[in-house]
């Protein structure tokens, strides 16, 4: 695999890649999202909010790849090579960047740029616009009739939004 294939615009990627890659961005989105739900204003003062969203979103893509080369594993009776691991690297990826922007704006808060109270807030709206986002390119590259790209983004933040209080309220 050379540096050409992990820049590859979504037109030339293969679209079991695209579809793994929207998979790893939900996921990862939606785990930001109930990490966020527990994280208090004091958390966000004290520097944990930021150390607990990054972590989920390491955490998450660990086990992603450990699943992903275990069920490589299955799939062929001979070693992985490198390229495969490579690549269910970067087709995981995605996980850790939804975790990027709403743990800098939590880290924002933690260095006083921006009250605490703001910076969580803040963190939220990024992450449900992050999965707003993946529901837009969703819409773009799936065929769907014109113009309602926006309401498919819409509703597919919308239930990434339940999903998340459902994990929230089932942990408590």
């Amino acid at each position: 695999m050379t540096m050409r294939h992990l820049h590859q615009t979504p037109e030339r990627t293969p679209r079991d890649r695209l579809a793994e890659r929207v998979r790893t961005a939900s996921y990862g989105s939606v785990l930001v999202l109930a990490a966020l739900s527990v994280v208090g204003v004091s958390d966000v003062a004290l520097g944990h909010g930021a150390e607990l969203v990054a972590g989920v979103g390491v955490a998450t893509w660990v086990a992603h790849l450990f699943a992903e080369l275990l069920a490589g594993h299955v799939q062929r009776r001979e070693p992985l090579e490198r390229n495969e691991v490579i690549r269910a690297a970067v087709d995981g990826s995605p996980i850790i960047a939804s975790t990027v922007l709403p743990a800098t704006v939590l880290l924002f808060g933690r260095l006083d740029l921006m009250t605490d109270s703001a910076a969580r807030i803040v963190a939220i709206v990024v992450a449900v616009l992050q999965l707003f986002s993946i529901g837009v390119f969703v819409a773009r590259v799936a065929p769907m009739r014109a113009g309602a790209t926006w309401m498919f983004a819409g509703i597919m933040a919308g239930i990434g939004i339940v999903v998340v209080v459902l994990t929230v309220w089932l942990g408590h």
